[in-house]
């Protein structure tokens, strides 16, 4: 894979690991604001454990791992897991979420094709 596919990788990878932490730490910076309840924690948590692993092993994995075979399958649920975050997204009209998720799915893609 060219470097700056990992680098552009890595960028979304921590992007997102970054948005589970802020999750984490304020729960309302990814709530909509419509929603009635957004000092619950439960969701922010739930984003917050499949982000951070997630952005972790692509950041560190498009640098270091051999097996294609193995970097595929992680890209393939990476781009999984940001289809989902762009359609919701899209449905609650948060356009950050949207364009930061669709962001990724092109890094993720890049990479799954330069791969192939």
């Amino acid at each position: 894979m060219p470097w700056w596919i990992a680098l552009l990788n890595t960028l979304a990878a921590v992007a997102s690991t970054g948005f589970g932490v802020a999750a984490l730490i304020r729960p309302s910076l990814i709530a909509p604001s419509s929603e009635k309840c957004t000092d619950s924690r439960f969701y922010p948590a739930m984003y917050a454990a499949r982000a951070i692993p997630l952005g972790l092993a692509v950041g560190v994995a498009v640098w270091l791992l051999p097996a294609p075979a193995v970097l595929l399958l992680l890209l393939g649920v990476a781009v999984l897991a940001q289809i989902a975050d762009t359609v919701i997204g899209v449905v609650h009209r948060l356009p950050g979420m949207t364009v930061g998720a669709a962001f990724a799915i092109a890094c993720h893609g890049a990479a799954i094709i330069a791969l192939l």
